[in-house]
Formats: structure tokens, C-alpha cells, sequence
């Protein structure tokens, strides 16, 4: 590549003296964000004097030595004219200078993802587990009626009702309460009036649902009397 050696108007500012250089070279501002790492606005902010859209003076400088040495420029010489037109004080010059924020995303690094994510993991877990605990408190008891089937016609005044109820719960038959075996089977008799009979089976456990079965059953008694 043939170099074209350029005299520098001393008048001009920093920007302009950059790009007379990058020109020189034949290079565009992607090429030279591809050869430095550099983001193109910020490159494009130091040949436009565009100072308030660089970040913080500490990373801002660093990036103009890079941009200069790539350039093939004179640190020493940019580095001066940088401070001269900025302010040697970095505090007078964020004082005086318009400044954007700084995104959050400048500040995220994979560390504080991986945090975040854990954090969230662990919440959506115990979350999950005192919902389940929960639903199992509250949930209705396991209760299994064997008899009398629903809808069975009888002609005898009382009826066995028999099932079984979980390991810990209460059984009320018609209101009444029942007493469990160690197993959890329960037997009662209940007295039925003549027609339809609706018997209430309900089990229940603290702070549960009830668990609710309902038996109908039809008592058929015959009242002719009979005289000798």
C-alpha cells in the first residue's frame, strides 16, 4: 500500500486530524472498529468532537490510545490535544459536559446473570414446594364408601354404611360423628324413613376440604295389616 505523507493543519481539532489520518490510510470507520475492537459511534464521537457520547474519561482515553497506535498516529501528541480540548480534570469534565446515562446493561456482566438466575431458581422453587404443601393441606381427604350402593331399594328400617376413611381424618355420617379402626374403616347403622333417604357421608381433615359422598336410598315397607 502506497502511504501519502500529509501535513497536519495544526488549527484543526482532534476529530479532524483522526479522520486526515484514517482517510491516509484508506480505512473505514467499520474497518477500524474491526481492527480495534472499538465500538464505530464511539469512533465516530472522538472525529466529530463528539465528546459527551463517550463513556467515562478513565475508558474513553484508553480507547483513543488504542485508535491512535492503530492509526499508526503519535499517542503522546493525540493524548495532549484530547486533554487540551477536554480539560485536563476529568471531574470538570463530566461538570461541564452533557452526559447520557449509562444503560444497565453496561454494568451487567455474566456474573451478576448467573446471580440473578439462582436467585430466581431458588424462589421459583421454594415457591413451588409451599404451593404443593399447601394444596396437600387443603386438599379434600381420601374417603371410600362401600355400602349401601346409591339409588339401592331396601324393605329393612335400617342400613349398614360402611367405607373407609385416610390415615388422620374425621367421619361424620348424617351429622353424627363415626369412630375409625386403626385401619381407617368405619361402620355404622343408620335408621331410614319410608321413601327416598339421602345419607351424607363426610370426611375431613384440619384446615381441609371436606370430602363429600351422598347415598340415596329407597325404603319399601309394606303396611297392609293383616287380622286373624
Amino acid at each position: 500500500m502506497a502511504f501519502v505523507i500529509r501535513k497536519f493543519d495544526y488549527s484543526e481539532n482532534l476529530g479532524a486530524k483522526l479522520k486526515a489520518i484514517r482517510r491516509c490510510a484508506n480505512f473505514t470507520l467499520s474497518e477500524m472498529e474491526t481492527k480495534t475492537k472499538i465500538r464505530k459511534s464511539f469512533l465516530n464521537a472522538f472525529e466529530t468532537g463528539n465528546y459527551a457520547a463517550l463513556p467515562d474519561p478513565i475508558y474513553a482515553k484508553n480507547y483513543l490510545k488504542v485508535y491512535v497506535r492503530a492509526l499508526g498516529g503519535d499517542v503522546s501528541y493525540f493524548m495532549d490535544q484530547y486533554e487540551a480540548e477536554c480539560g485536563t480534570c476529568d471531574y470538570m469534565k463530566n461538570a461541564r459536559l452533557p452526559r447520557r446515562r449509562a444503560g444497565s446493561w453496561q454494568f451487567l456482566v455474566a456474573s451478576r446473570y448467573v446471580k440473578v438466575l439462582a436467585v430466581l431458581a431458588v424462589a421459583v422453587t421454594i415457591t413451588s414446594y409451599v404451593g404443593y404443601q399447601v394444596r396437600e393441606i387443603v386438599s379434600p381427604p381420601y374417603l371410600l364408601v362401600y355400602q349401601p350402593f346409591d339409588g339401592v331399594l331396601t324393605g329393612e328400617a335400617l342400613i349398614a354404611v360402611t367405607g373407609h376413611a385416610e390415615d388422620g381424618a374425621s367421619v361424620k355420617v348424617n351429622g353424627v360423628n363415626v369412630l375409625l379402626s386403626q385401619t381407617g374403616s368405619f361402620e355404622i347403622d343408620v335408621a331410614l324413613e319410608r321413601g327416598l333417604n339421602v345419607i351424607e357421608i363426610e370426611s375431613t381433615k384440619r384446615y381441609s376440604r371436606p370430602a363429600m359422598e351422598y347415598r340415596r336410598v329407597v325404603l319399601q315397607q309394606n303396611r297392609t295389616l293383616s287380622f286373624k
